[in-house]
């Protein structure tokens, strides 16, 4: 009888270890501790799903000092078989994950990842077990990684639509093995409870991959959701949270001719695996010590508020952000985005509590935007808020299958209100400049971070809209830099927003 286990991980984000940097005490998360339950023999076949190389405080820290690659190092010592890439391995440049990748034990499958002449650089694999079964395995990544990356950092490569390539790779290993498994780094544009279409954008597919590829098993990221093991179209999938707070194990039983697959998730642990976190934990004492270093002292500190709270009355903390990008950029207007984090600040201030409330890697962004296409920007911001028995609410569209938070903006520099009681796209019912009405052929510089700029979170109107400058210093280093010349957080702008 042929039969196979897979351990499956996706979005580890360089959690290593069971600390999310912000809560104190160990917690159930982080790959060393995902490790210490895998049993791997040679039948075995561990996987993980991408965007292993950007996320944590602890990489932060490595992109600042010269030390060891921790994400490979511990998937090397963990014997991860094959990874493929997610799009923020991209972050820092395709030489650089380059590097990365070349230390790596595991084999590199990305199918539409392609040189210049369109040759795939990752290919499908075949893998044969111990007892004979042979598993074919086919990666691939969203193409929504040319929206959002510099085309610097794609220097030499192209990312192809998943569905390029993929099925006359997946035909071909037909061809010769038991099992397909595709390995997709991008979510569901569809409700799995209802099939509705949630998305129209081609940032995630997996519906359709389970619907026109000829798979058998379909692992899925992206989107950090906690999507339990389901058939969709004859295909087993799911999707594992960030952080590494889950792993899956997956088995495959030939019964009759037949293959029956099985799938659980199953949490970290507390419990973390002896030789890797003995072989990082040097590393680990270092970027705690990073973190615990002292900024400032507040004369207060900035307690924390729902998401909810924050979207209509902002606080001290993104006023703060504001200061400092409308500061550096000059611009008319500034945008800041909230966060998934907690949004709230101790008197004694240190470097992790500043990471805690801008965990992201991104730059700053100045953009000529017109009224109008402010205006319909504004309107999208508005879909966040909802009426639920007469009740100013979250849209549950930005919380599932995602939450995103980060995609909801404050705008600093005018005096703006939404009427949620109104339909979708007629909720901005003031926007004023210096107190005169904003016009459509008015035209405004704008600063926003990178990510917003390229139109991320599906704000297409600032995609469109001319750059005027790009800064290449981050933002988190911009906030610290703050510091070096005040000693309080900022009492401006104030933020002109009305909601109801």
């Amino acid at each position: 009888m042929k039969q196979f286990k897979i351990y499956y991980t996706s979005d580890v984000h360089g959690y290593l270890f069971p600390t999310d940097y912000i809560k104190d005490g160990q917690q159930p998360l982080g790959l060393i501790n995902v490790v210490a339950n895998y049993r791997k023999d040679h039948n075995t076949i561990i996987i993980d799903g991408g965007d292993m190389y950007q996320g944590s405080p602890l990489l932060q820290y490595l992109e600042k000092h010269h030390d060891i690659d921790a994400v490979t190092v511990a998937m090397n010592m963990a014997g991860y078989d094959y990874v493929t890439l997610g799009n923020h391995d991209f972050n820092f440049g395709y030489h650089q994950l380059q590097q990365h990748l070349n230390d790596l034990d595991a084999t590199v499958i990305a199918e539409n990842v392609t040189d210049l002449d369109g040759q795939t650089l990752y290919p499908a694999q075949i893998k044969t077990l111990e007892n004979g079964t042979s598993v074919g395995l086919i990666g691939l990544v969203t193409d929504y990684i040319n929206i959002w990356e510099k085309p610097a950092h794609l220097e030499g490569i192209k990312i192809e639509s998943p569905l390029v390539k993929a099925a006359a790779a997946i035909a071909k290993l037909r061809e010769t093995v038991d099992v397909v498994i595709g390995v997709y780094h991008g979510g569901y544009e569809r409700d799995l409870t209802t099939g509705q279409v949630i998305s129209d954008s081609t940032e995630n597919i997996a519906w359709q991959l389970t619907d026109v590829l000829d798979l058998d098993i379909l692992l899925t990221g992206h989107q950090h959701g906690n999507v339990q093991p389901q058939v969709i179209n004859d295909v087993l999938t799911l999707q594992m949270p960030n952080q590494a707070k889950l792993f899956a194990e997956i088995t495959g039983d030939e019964i009759d001719g037949k293959w029956q697959f099985n799938a659980v998730t199953k949490s970290a642990g507390l419990v973390s695996q002896e030789s890797i976190k003995r072989r990082l934990q040097p590393l680990q004492k270092r970027v705690e010590a990073w973190l615990d270093q002292p900024i400032t002292e507040l004369s207060h500190a900035v307690k924390a508020e729902s998401p909810l709270y924050l979207a209509q009355h902002g606080n001290a903390i993104l006023q703060w952000i504001a200061n400092v990008q409308l500061l550096s950029s000059g611009a008319d207007i500034t945008l800041v985005s909230l966060n998934n984090n907690p949004s709230n600040l101790p008197k004694n201030l240190t470097l992790r509590r500043i990471l805690q409330n801008y965990p992201f890697d991104n730059t700053l962004v100045t953009k000529r935007v017109t009224g109008h296409d402010l205006r319909v920007s504004l309107e999208h911001t508005a879909q966040y808020f909802t009426l639920i028995d007469d009740q100013l609410a979250i849209n549950p569209k930005w919380l599932v299958p995602k939450v995103e938070h980060y995609n909801y903006d404050l705008a600093f520099g005018i005096d703006y209100a939404f009427d949620i009681s109104q339909s979708i796209g007629q909720r901005v019912s003031k926007l004023q400049y210096r107190g005169v009405e904003v016009q459509d052929k008015d035209v405004f510089t704008i600063a926003m971070n990178n990510y917003r700029a390229v139109g991320g979170g599906n704000y297409t109107e600032y995609r469109s809209s001319e750059t005027i400058t790009t800064g290449d210093q981050s933002i988190q280093e911009m906030l610290i830099a703050f510091f070096k010349t005040h000693a309080q957080l900022p009492e401006s702008p104030k933020l002109q927003l009305h909601v109801k």
